[in-house]
């Protein structure tokens, strides 16, 4: 079968984590002594996984899914692996019947504050992430910088790009975003115990 591209993850031998925002900020100080800032392009994901306490036959998965991406060339599907439901519904599930995407979803003029329909009493929790898909590769998410019940409008981070369309849908079960591997990825370290060790280092590929 055919590998296609970006590449989903594989779901087994994540260990430790780092999900976060990457920006490019530069202060601009003023002559009253005030402090501007601007940032230069879009806030991008930026993440690294750390791989361990895998068998054989999953060491030589992993290190086929890392030779298939050609170092930086090649994309993937990259998400945190501790929200891929949001927080509420960890140990339970989504609700019967939803597959987690919301009916409409709308933005403020600054695109950082979302109204979203999902089904009623429907709960997100601060942390969590939802996701914007179009098209066969586009992906994006955004984290909620407050709780949200019901229909209430809320902060998110990073301001949705612009060349998200506005027909994308937008979801909140396993949301990711298109990634590329960084140089500092290091992966095939084998312990006297026969278990292989790594590091995913990625960073978001913002692209339409």
């Amino acid at each position: 079968m055919a590998i296609t591209f970006p590449r989903p993850m594989l779901p087994y031998g994540l260990n430790v984590q780092s999900f976060e925002l990457d920006r490019i900020d530069y202060l601009s100080p003023t002559v009253g002594a005030g402090i501007g800032a601007v940032s230069a392009g879009s806030p991008l994901w930026s993440a690294s996984w750390s791989l361990a306490g895998m068998r054989e036959n999953e060491m030589e998965e992993w290190r086929a899914w890392l030779t298939s991406l050609r170092g930086p060339q090649r994309s993937f599907f990259g998400g945190d692996q501790r929200r891929r439901v949001p927080r509420a519904y960890r140990t339970t599930g989504l609700p019967s019947g939803f597959n987690g995407d919301a009916t409409a979803w709308s933005l403020n003029n600054d695109r950082d504050v979302l109204t979203i329909s999902l089904p009623n009493g429907f709960a997100l929790l601060t942390g969590d992430y939802v996701g914007f898909r179009w098209g066969t590769h586009g992906r994006t998410k955004v984290r909620l910088l407050e709780a949200r019940v019901g229909t209430a409008a809320v902060a998110v981070e990073p301001p949705l790009p612009t060349l998200v369309p506005g027909n994308a849908i937008a979801y909140v079960k396993d949301p990711v975003c298109v990634m590329k591997l960084t140089p500092d990825t290091d992966f095939g370290s084998i312990g006297v115990d026969g278990q292989m060790a790594g590091r995913i280092v990625a960073i978001q590929d913002l692209r339409s």
